[in-house]
């Protein structure tokens, strides 16, 4: 780090500080020399902060348009080069709205029809160059494919003001018009039978592409979403943050430009270190971090918002629990309505719902879709003040955060944060035309290992292409990967077509199933030949044992599920419809008895985990597998067979019209959403397009049996329907 920027810098922290002249003329002549633009750029954006006590700001002004930074040039004072400036920088989207240099170029480049993948900061502004594309009116079907239901939320809101020229689908069930824009994860895209006609693709957070095990099936999916759109168009941008480069092959493979501008900064951050005395297991270092963490909440309090960054859902909850027991936050009366729906609906000793008295809650992807969504809204409301968050930071849920912490040095339980993580985590303090410097506090070290290069396994076909992504590859594996499946080729347990219409389930376990299922044939036939759509008691228990024993269920529930006999029990209340208050209570009850630190904190986790990651994601996936599975050998050694699929689908709904679980995702919780089909007759409650028709249709009065605070939901989703 320069001298001359330490220098600046001091001055600018310095409140006292009055010598402006002297700082813009330094500022000028080391703009001159073009040896250190990107210090001169944070001088500038730091200079930001105070720049009502600049007496010659004006010249700021002119620093600000030579470094491209035109949406900071305060158009009062426009000389003629700014204005014209401002007409060819003008966002199409939004006359009020300009582009900096970097984002007009990587707008334009794409426009021309260069295809772009993009490495740039978190506070570049990727996203607006999303936004740019649609109000170009460019193309008739986009395709934006992004890693969670949040950003999909994100996506959509923001989005909504083009409903007049695209509809915005965002669920498998929906139906397509002429024109659309589908936001949709890479299992949706794989799942929508009506994508035909595709002018134009956006992969956010591209380097998802790059696998991170030997078996990442959601990667593998998202190469399998890549290759399906890529095969339908030809025209794309692919966004995410710093990373070093590409595996080599790949900008040729694609005919695309890799464009890196790590340092093209639009706010400022102080990085402050707390380094760690104490060794030893979490519990034993949380004492450190806890002082720590107190003294900077202490100094902070609920003036600015903050983010600390946990490395798992478990840590978030109990880090709030401890945060809660120091007595230095105050409540106030903010949030009383949803603590109150919060306890009526889960369960009252949920520290959720004391932590929102109190501006604090945590984030990450096993809470319900509307709740999570909620708490976003509120935090950048600053209706709470303190967000603790996991890696759904990482994934790109938007927030008007001045201050990160970093908590957890780590990833996973021992996973070390690496340099891209901890870029992606930091760079989420301080926000364009909010607050110009953010603050990073890290407990621990910064990571010093380099930035990766991201592969494309579906286009290198390099050693990280699991078996599973090159078996989909078909006539198009590389001749020295043909030997790595070769072997599916020439078993004859399972006809090919079915190893390949089940994708992203390892097509190992998929024959290992069905050659136990050959063997046991005789035996399983009248547990698996199931003769109503629904299971009964003794065909569901086969199934889990099934489910257990060849899936490895346990790992997908995050250790929800322990034995077969327990998934069968958690089935079972799914198919009675049973609540999430009760299922909360159940798991209490039963796992206090055998552990007395259990709390209900944990049963609370354990129920969305199980919802979430197994009911509504991973079961009804490979059930429908297993019941293809069943048909095939069956049929081969002339038995009956079952049909699992309308129990697939009717679980993954959780009993429930599938408008239920869809209207979530607009912001309607599953226990008002129940509500809804209860009190209002729907001609055809499966189809979330037929559905939301109707709730437009209908006046406030309609909805009498709900509360006030039930009504807000639906008032705020019908918004955005």
């Amino acid at each position: 780090m320069s001298e001359w920027y330490q220098g600046l810098k001091n001055n600018l922290d310095n409140p006292s500080f009055s010598e402006w002249d002297h700082l813009l003329i330094s500022l000028i002549n080391e703009f001159n020399a073009h040896t250190n633009e990107s210090l001169v750029q944070d001088i500038v954006i730091r200079a930001l902060e105070r720049k009502n006590e600049i007496p010659n700001s004006f010249i700021l002004d002119h620093i600000l348009g030579e470094l491209g930074l035109f949406p900071y040039v305060d158009k009062k004072n426009n000389t003629s080069k700014d204005k014209f400036r401002d007409v060819i920088f003008t966002t199409p989207q939004d006359e009020a709205k300009t582009f900096h240099i970097r984002q007009a170029e990587v707008f334009h480049r794409i426009m021309k029809g260069e295809n772009i993948i993009l490495s740039a900061p978190t506070s570049f502004g990727k996203s607006l160059i999303i936004e740019a594309l649609v109000a170009s009116n460019e193309f008739n079907n986009i395709v934006i494919v992004v890693p969670t239901i949040a950003l999909i939320d994100e996506l959509k809101k923001k989005l909504f003001k083009y409903k007049e020229k695209y509809k915005i689908v965002t669920q498998v069930s929906q139906q397509s018009s002429e024109r659309n824009i589908f936001v949709l994860t890479q299992e949706r895209v794989l799942e929508y039978n009506n994508l035909r006609t595709v002018d134009f693709f956006i992969i956010d957070e591209f380097y998802k592409l790059a696998p991170v095990g030997k078996n990442d099936e959601r990667c593998d999916r998202l190469n399998l979403a890549f290759r399906e759109l890529y095969a339908k168009c030809k025209r794309f941008y692919m966004l995410g943050p710093k990373v070093n480069g590409l595996f080599t092959g790949i900008e040729e493979g694609l005919r695309c430009t890799f464009l890196k501008f790590d340092s093209y900064t639009t706010v400022a951050t102080n990085e402050h270190y707390f380094t760690l005395k104490t060794t030893g297991n979490d519990n034993v270092v949380d004492v450190e971090r806890d002082e720590n963490l107190k003294k900077i909440l202490t100094m902070i309090g609920r003036k600015e918002q903050t983010v600390i960054y946990c490395k798992s859902p478990k840590r978030a909850s109990s880090l709030m629990h401890r945060l809660l027991m120091t007595n230095i936050l105050v409540p106030d009366n903010a949030n009383n309505d949803l603590a109150d729906w919060l306890a009526e609906n889960f369960h009252s000793d949920w520290s959720l719902i004391s932590g929102v008295k109190h501006g604090i809650a945590y984030h990450h992807a096993q809470l319900p879709r509307a709740v999570g969504a909620l708490i976003v809204d509120l935090f950048n409301d600053s209706k709470i003040n303190i967000l603790i968050c996991t890696s759904t930071l990482i994934e790109g849920v938007n927030t008007n955060a001045k201050n990160i912490i970093i908590y957890d040095d780590c990833i996973t339980r021992r996973t070390k944060l690496d340099m891209f993580t901890f870029n992606n985590i930091s760079g989420r303090s301080g926000r364009m035309f909010e607050h110009f410097i953010g603050n990073v506090f890290i407990f621990g070290e910064k990571p010093q290992v380099e930035l990766p290069n991201i592969d494309i396994p579906v286009v290198t076909q390099s050693e990280n292409a699991s078996e599973s992504l090159l078996l989909h590859l078909g006539t198009d594996v590389s001749d020295e990967n043909k030997k790595r499946v070769k072997k599916f080729y020439e078993q004859d347990v399972l006809p090919m077509t079915l190893l390949l219409k089940h994708q992203g389930i390892d097509p190992n376990k998929l024959i290992n199933f069905a050659g136990k299922l050959i063997e046991k044939c005789n035996i399983w036939n009248k547990f698996m030949c199931w003769d109503s759509i629904y299971p009964t008691s003794s065909e569901l228990q086969h199934l889990s044992n099934i489910l257990f024993e060849y899936f490895n269920i346990s790992s997908m529930g995050g250790g929800t599920v322990r034995s077969a006999s327990q998934l069968h029990k958690r089935l079972c209340d799914i198919i009675n419809k049973v609540d999430d208050k009760n299922l909360i209570l159940d798991d209490f009850v039963f796992w206090t008895k055998r552990d007395k630190n259990y709390s209900i904190d944990d049963a609370v986790q354990s129920v969305f985990n199980f919802k979430k990651n197994l009911i509504n994601y991973n079961l009804p996936k490979i059930i429908y597998a297993v019941s293809d599975i069943q048909e095939a050998i069956f049929s081969k050694f002339k038995y009956s067979y079952g049909d699992y699929k309308p129990f697939a689908a009717t679980l993954e709904n959780f009993y429930f019209p599938a408008a239920i679980n869809s209207l979530e995702e607009f912001g309607i919780p599953n226990q008002v959403s129940k509500k809804i089909i209860d009190n209002i007759k729907f001609h055809d409650a499966e189809n979330i397009d037929s559905v939301i028709d109707i709730l437009i249709s209908l006046d406030e009065k309609s909805y009498s049996y709900l509360s006030r605070y039930e009504l807000e939901f639906v008032k705020k989703a019908l918004s955005y329907m």
